[in-house]
């Protein structure tokens, strides 16, 4: 580890955002420190404490299906996969595949997949889809376990979760390891300059260690005789990058990557003061944050958490809401139902089986062009939105 990390932000002590246990067990959730820190030799953005990964990725809540924007973007990549490189023959491996939804685009078309899955119910889920499903953390050992039983690889996805490894290089290692000569790794996770852009301060939690811009992921990828050679970028998670990475030299570098590139270094994103920023704005956003629902709550209003994503559970933290502020998170992921948000005691409950309150928090607000069509009947009688990123507003 190097000794060049200067302190970013203190978000203080959190739990882990998807440790949602039920009411009527006696435990709570377990705070963490909660800090993110720029490597002046890398210029890799980061936290600087892990949890266990058997404690976040095996026993959860988050099922990817649940999402109608995730599986429409899910879709969208994979029609875009095959245009641009073919029906592979190989295999389509997806890492961190949760419940199997964007594999879903191949298996349809008769194309070979394989999801590596460490979450328990997240892996049966995608089994009973009949996709094959390898029910482990992806490391170097689980990629030499592949490739035995299924040779390797043709393309290699990730979708958010490239950010999630504890042992990082050794998953790198193991999709080295794993790729055939010709293969392409599809790497999408939250882009660090469109997260300061956008102050989205809730983006840090526990399962995200690392926050990748082009810049940083490559200096990662070096190490592994791997290189980027296209890059994009699209809204979901409020502001994602999907990367094209193949063994060095394979491939021709695209103007769009440079483009990107230029952007980066122009913006200063290998630089500690644009970090320093937007820790003074994340912390502006949570004075905000504060006033307004002091403000609404003044007034007499009830306000209820639309959604319990592990994002939300940031929000609430930092801003330090508690159930005096928020009555209850509504959900439709049953899966959370009965639980409280980590770190509180704000319960949550099925969407449906709740009364509306005067005023939602909309702490899911990347995906708030799929939700407001849901309530217009709400704001129809006057009901509103407190909408948190980049800056709290009332709509």
């Amino acid at each position: 580890m190097s000794e060049q990390l200067e302190e970013i932000l203190d978000l203080g002590a959190q739990p882990w955002g998807n440790d949602f246990i039920k009411i009527e067990k006696a435990e709570r959730a377990v705070s963490y420190p909660l800090r993110l820190f720029f490597c002046h030799s890398c210029s890799m953005v980061q936290i600087d404490y892990t949890v266990a990964k058997e404690k976040m990725f095996v026993d959860h809540a988050y099922m990817s299906g649940t999402t109608k924007s995730l599986k429409n973007h899910f879709v969208e990549v994979g029609k875009m996969i095959v245009e641009r490189y073919g029906s592979p023959d190989g295999r389509v491996m997806d890492i961190g595949g949760n419940d199997g939804t964007f594999l879903e685009f191949f298996h349809e078309k008769g194309i070979k997949v394989l999801n590596v899955e460490s979450g328990d119910r997240q892996s049966e889920d995608c089994k009973s889809k009949g996709i094959d499903t390898v029910h482990k953390f992806f490391n170097y050992e689980t990629a030499e376990q592949i490739i035995a039983e299924y040779g390797r690889i043709s393309v290699v996805h990730g979708s958010g979760v490239l950010f999630h490894l504890e042992e990082l290089h050794s998953a790198f290692g193991g999709i080295e390891l794993i790729l055939d000569e010709n293969g392409v790794l599809i790497a999408e996770f939250i882009y660090l300059p469109s997260m300061v852009q956008n102050c989205a301060y809730d983006q840090i939690y526990h399962e995200h260690l690392v926050y990748y811009s082009l810049i940083s992921l490559q200096g990662l990828l070096t190490q592994f005789g791997l290189e980027i050679f296209d890059a994009s970028l699209a809204p979901i998670h409020g502001g994602s990058c999907i990367a094209h990475i193949s063994r060095k030299g394979v491939r021709e570098r695209t103007e769009a990557l440079e483009t990107l590139l230029a952007k980066e270094f122009a913006a200063g994103v290998d630089k500690v003061d644009l970090y320093r920023a937007f820790a003074a704005n994340s912390k502006l956003q949570r004075d905000n944050m504060r006033k307004l629902v002091a403000k609404l709550k003044s007034e007499g209003k009830s306000i209820q958490a639309l959604g319990a994503p592990v994002k939300g559970s940031t929000i609430i933290n930092f801003c330090g809401l508690t159930d005096e502020h928020i009555e209850c998170a509504v959900e439709i992921n049953p899966h959370k139902f009965g639980t409280y948000i980590p770190g509180t005691n704000i319960s949550v409950v099925d969407e449906s089986m709740a009364e509306q309150p005067d005023v939602y928090l909309l702490l899911a607000w990347n995906f708030i062009d799929e939700i407001l069509p849901k309530f217009v009947d709400f704001r129809a009688k006057g009901g509103k939105f407190i909408v948190p990123i980049p800056t709290p507003n009332v709509i």
